[in-house]
């Protein structure tokens, strides 16, 4: 299927790096909102059936154990419950969460909030949730109003945090970087610290699917490349003063990024659409591959997760790529950008990203290996390893998926993937014994840095930088120590 979307050009053999694209079954990660209703009616907003049936279609009992069922037998390894707003199907929630801890499937919630009180936060906490992303909007209230069309919408997001925080559940925030919030991000951030969010995430404005079509588009749904990289830096300072963790949730081209070392908390995401980890499904059924798609690629209940997965395959092929990307070596990390970004932009899924600048704005690489010293302990051939408790394993046709925890996962070949599973809680094997299975010790530093291995006696620094990335995509240059 190639899909209703324009092209520059269909021909994408010139993609040339080292890194061969490997196809998955089904995705790692599921976005499933369970429901359409939601209080707000924020004025960027994503969902492309809001104009046209908000609030119809919600998620019974019935349905998500259709989903369940489907989940289990592709090996999903997390799911993200959203909406709409999540918790104006509370029931269905309460259901879902333990249903998919039994089943070994990690779990988040998106939610604005707003509707989160005390007592249902302790409650889901109870049930297994652990963490919550919250959206935020502005430090001013009539601002925060004006974006969600809804009045004191900054105090009920700000009880539901608190109200998180102190059931135990970890809340991220996220927020849209706009015109109108931009001069806002480093104050918002502060407020957030003070109050116990664990991550603070800003990322890009993508138009929404109903402005493509617009002669006069919101302006607020742009944002400049200084604007953006201003963004980083307010949350880089952060990050410095409070200690608070910080990301972004919509990739940047890593040319405009620049220096990839300093930046590296916003590099690695890339596009889960095109890696093939992420899937979408609505409340109807219908499907899609970005959360930003307004294209249905079937209904899930008819035709089952494999099936309609595949459909999309031309979005994790190279089809999307843009082609003034094809001489830069890290194209399999950054995936041209965002193609949401590029369609809203130039009216074609493998246009230019508005935010790309070029290869050579690429100053410095990435580390791979956070730490010299797992090289170092590579060398003792008698040092002790052990894999990390938390992995998950899939196994794909002539390679494996590991997942790390959450929905960090990485590709291994097939010898390393059955070692791994093999060797996982079977107590610890030697440096002799893994590089039998995987010669090329830098990669297997990569691999310390991931937190797959640990050493016995090495106390290893779980920085999270760069926490996406997967290192089999980073071109060489990146595992100079």
């Amino acid at each position: 299927m190639k899909s209703n979307y324009e092209f520059i050009s269909l021909d994408k053999s010139w993609h040339q790096t080292n890194y061969k694209k490997r196809v998955y079954s089904a995705p790692t990660v599921v976005n499933l909102e369970i429901t359409e209703g939601c209080n707000f009616k924020c004025l960027h907003c994503y969902n492309p059936w809001r104009e046209i049936s908000a609030g119809k279609n919600h998620l019974t009992k019935d349905q998500f154990d259709f989903l369940l069922n489907e989940f289990i037998q592709n090996g999903v390894f997390h799911f993200i419950l959203s909406g709409g707003e999540p918790l104006a199907n509370y029931k269905l929630l309460k259901y879902a969460i333990p249903k998919l801890l039994e089943n070994e499937i990690s779990i988040s919630c998106n939610s604005n909030l707003s509707l989160m009180t005390e007592e249902r936060a302790k409650e889901l906490y109870s049930l297994g949730l652990d963490h919550i992303l919250g959206s935020w909007y502005s430090t001013d209230d009539e601002i925060t109003a004006h974006i969600t069309q809804v009045d004191n919408a900054q105090d009920a997001f700000l009880r539901g945090i608190r109200n998180c925080v102190m059931a135990g559940i970890r809340v991220s925030v996220n927020t849209i970087v706009t015109s109108h919030t931009r001069s806002t991000i480093y104050k918002a951030g502060e407020l957030l610290a003070k109050i116990g969010v664990y991550q603070f995430i800003a990322h890009r404005v993508i138009p929404p699917a109903y402005e493509r079509t617009l002669k006069e588009p919101n302006p607020e749904n742009n944002i400049t490349v200084e604007d953006a990289k201003a963004t980083l830096d307010d949350l880089l300072a952060l990050k410095e003063k409070y200690k608070i963790n910080v990301s972004t949730l919509i990739s940047y081209p890593l040319c405009m990024i620049g220096d990839l070392d300093k930046y590296s908390d916003f590099v690695g995401r890339g596009c889960p659409s095109q890696s093939g980890h992420r899937f979408n499904i609505n409340a109807s059924g219908d499907t899609h591959t970005c959360v930003m798609e307004d294209a249905s690629y079937g209904d899930i209940f008819k035709d089952g997760l494999k099936s309609v997965y595949k459909k999309t395959q031309f979005w994790r092929d190279n089809s999307v790529l843009f082609e003034g990307c094809k001489s830069c070596d890290y194209i399999d990390v950054c995936q041209t950008g965002c193609r949401m970004a590029a369609l809203s932009s130039t009216g074609k899924i493998d246009g230019k990203d508005p935010l790309m600048l070029g290869p050579e704005e690429i100053t410095k690489p990435i580390k791979a290996i956070t730490n010299s010293n797992f090289l170092e302990q590579l060398e003792i051939p008698t040092n002790e390893i052990s894999v990390a408790k938390t992995l998950r394993f899939r196994e794909e046709n002539d390679f494996g998926l590991v997942n790390i925890r959450w929905g960090n996962t990485i590709e291994v070949s097939l010898d390393l993937f059955k070692f791994l599973i093999k060797n996982k809680g079977l107590g610890r094997f030697s440096v002799q014994d893994l590089l039998e299975i995987e010669p090329n010790k830098k990669y297997l530093a990569s691999l310390f840095s991931k937190e797959v291995l640990e050493f016995k006696d090495f106390k290893q620094d779980k920085s999270h930088r760069g926490v996406s990335i997967d290192p089999c995509k980073l071109p060489l240059e990146c595992f100079n120590t």
